[in-house]
């Protein structure tokens, strides 16, 4: 529990920095979930729960502060989506509650050699039941996956962690659009957000010397329009053609048949943004 609340004292101090971007890097790469692993790792999921919920609750809102700065419209579908790993189109802002799942199992397992070349003479051997239960549960959320492998010290995969994430969050991809009812835009949205390197922004360290660094306004506008929230409070009629609604998520500039240019869009929307 002291590592969580440790955790989340430093997640408090992220908007000082005033940087969206600097913001989100740094709770993904050493003030987020990475703070966590070692317990998850070394304790029974069922130990860690309560410093799991504390965990997620104060991630949770401080995405939200990155993405919407106290606004609006972030809910369970953005949360979903920024706690999947960046391959597949989410932020890469691990739940603790998640990986406690799957991170005790896979450590038991890749040990079990070195646990009973260290017992050897004491007469244990084999897995007791704190991993056969956190292995069964392990199996609940993940019904479709063969884990015969993880049953015998000689099968257990080199790379379990990995073999277990891909498989939970593989399933987690594939029910979000019965879980979420997502709609055609949402659909397509998140299908594109899964394209090959349509997520490595996010990996760009911000240097302003190398172009780099996004304005606030600017990298907040990006990650909302990948987390489908509305640019706008509500539709309203393009200032330019007149005949169109600007939507809500500002996609009718990308075909408004008056904008004679990419150029002139890009530097439309700037303006309007600016």
């Amino acid at each position: 529990m002291k590592r969580a609340v440790r955790a989340v004292e430093l997640m408090h101090l992220l908007p000082r920095l005033r940087d969206p971007q600097s913001e989100l890097l740094l709770l993904r790469s050493c003030m987020g979930i990475a703070k966590l692993f070692f317990g998850l790792r070394t304790c029974q999921p069922v130990y860690m729960e309560d410093a799991a919920f504390l965990f997620d609750k104060e991630l949770r809102g401080a995405v939200e502060d990155i993405v919407v700065s106290g606004g609006p419209f972030f809910g369970d579908l953005q949360w979903r989506i920024a706690s999947l790993p960046i391959k597949v189109g989410g932020l890469g802002l691990y739940s603790a509650v998640e990986a406690a799942s799957y991170a005790f199992v896979a450590s038991r397992a890749q040990s079990w050699v070195l646990q009973d070349h260290i017992l050897r003479d004491s007469g244990v051997c084999g897995m007791d039941a704190d991993f056969d239960n956190a292995l069964d549960g392990l199996r609940d959320m993940i019904p479709t996956l063969d884990f015969s492998s993880f049953t015998s010290k000689d099968t257990v995969p080199p790379k379990a962690q990995h073999v277990l994430a891909s498989a939970l969050f593989s399933k987690i991809v594939k029910d979000m659009e019965v879980n979420f009812q997502l709609t055609t835009r949402q659909k397509a949205v998140f299908g594109c957000l899964q394209a090959s390197h349509a997520q490595d922004f996010l990996l760009a360290i911000p240097i302003e010397g190398l172009g780099q660094h996004m304005s606030p306004v600017e990298y907040r506008t990006i990650l909302k329009y990948r987390l489908m929230i509305p640019l706008f409070p509500a539709d309203e009629v393009c200032p330019v053609c007149r005949k169109a609604c600007l939507d809500r998520f500002g996609e009718h500039a990308v075909h408004c048949r008056e904008l004679p240019g990419f150029k002139y869009r890009h530097d439309f929307v700037r303006d309007v943004l600016f």
